[in-house]
């Protein structure tokens, strides 16, 4: 046999000794990369030197693709300068499009500060850095849905206004009753439920929200990612008399080197919710790992805990009928 073949059976049997089988597959999600005021890390509205750590970091982990939830930069005032600072993301990120890993991105509120947000979002990312032309009029490249092997995800622009804080439901809705897919993941940026320090997510209009994670509920999904706190946050959602284990969970990753912010311990509009804290990181720059396996989700959070270095710091699974 082959050194070769050796080889591909050792990291072969090595997955399956560690719980995954072979043919599992993996996704990554963060978010808020952008700079912060006086810090030696940043360059052109970008934390270079996290971005710098993740963007290896995510080649190392092999993905099939990256989801990232807004705020790449800091937003300057005029498009020219948001042209300027979205090339330095991007160049940034170089090693994972010439790994052949796609990125997904949606945009934040800092994607706004200029006159003509959509015009500059649109006129950088075309080419190998487009996203998905498929969604609905008017949002083209900025809500998408991506379909791989039994998975759907669907990125949903939350600034059509520049206030934010609201989605396209009858899109998301058409979407979700022609899905296929076995396992249904959500990312924006402003969180449904209040995870930190913002006040301004989706809670400030909760029969939206509301919609929106009973939609997700009924369509089978089990998760939904956000950014926006530059924390992360884990928190387990459900209506009063579900049966326990079958929980909606919401994800805040904005952990790609914003600034990091401390949370008020204050629970928000939870309306007719329940919701409970299952997980919260503070001063922790990261990303989450997400690896399907059939049925079976684990999503895992890395956070930093050295220079270039990301251990598991919070590890969730749950299997889908």
């Amino acid at each position: 046999m082959k050194l070769s073949r050796v080889l591909v059976a050792l990291s072969v049997s090595m997955a399956l000794l560690a719980g995954a089988s072979a043919d599992s597959w993996k996704f990554i999600v963060t978010g808020d990369g952008r700079s912060g005021k006086n810090r030696p890390e940043d360059k052109n509205g970008v934390n270079a030197l996290i971005m710098g750590e993740l963007s290896k970091a995510m080649v190392a982990e092999n993905p099939k693709f990256v989801l990232f939830s807004g705020d790449l930069v800091a937003g300057p005032k005029t498009d020219e300068e948001m042209e300027s600072q979205l090339d330095t993301w991007l160049e940034i990120m170089k090693p994972v499009y010439e790994a052949g890993i796609k990125v997904y991105n949606i945009r934040g509120n800092h994607e706004m500060h200029v006159p003509n947000p959509e015009v500059v979002w649109r006129k950088k990312f075309v080419g190998p850095y487009a996203m998905p032309d498929n969604g609905p009029k008017g949002e083209e490249g900025m809500s998408f849905t991506v379909s791989h092997e039994n998975v759907l995800v669907v990125g949903l622009d939350e600034f059509q206004s520049k206030a934010g804080g609201q989605v396209n439901q009858a899109w998301l809705d058409s979407v979700l009753k022609t899905k296929k897919e076995q396992h249904v993941f959500i990312y924006s940026h402003k969180m449904a439920f209040r995870s930190g320090n913002h006040v301004d997510g989706m809670e400030i209009d909760p029969p939206s929200r509301d919609a929106l994670i009973k939609s997700l509920i009924a369509a089978g999904a089990r998760t939904a990612f956000f950014g926006h706190d530059h924390l992360y946050d884990h928190l387990a959602i459900s209506l009063p008399g579900d049966a326990p284990g079958k929980e909606f969970h919401q994800f805040v990753v904005g952990t790609a080197g914003a600034p990091l912010v401390h949370g008020k311990g204050e629970p928000g509009n939870n309306s007719i919710w329940k919701v409970q804290n299952l997980k919260h990181i503070e001063d922790k720059y990261g990303y989450a790992v997400v690896e399907i396996d059939g049925p079976k989700v684990t999503i895992t959070f890395k956070a930093r805990t050295a220079p270039g270095v990301y251990e598991a710091a919070d590890s969730f699974s749950y299997s889908v009928e």
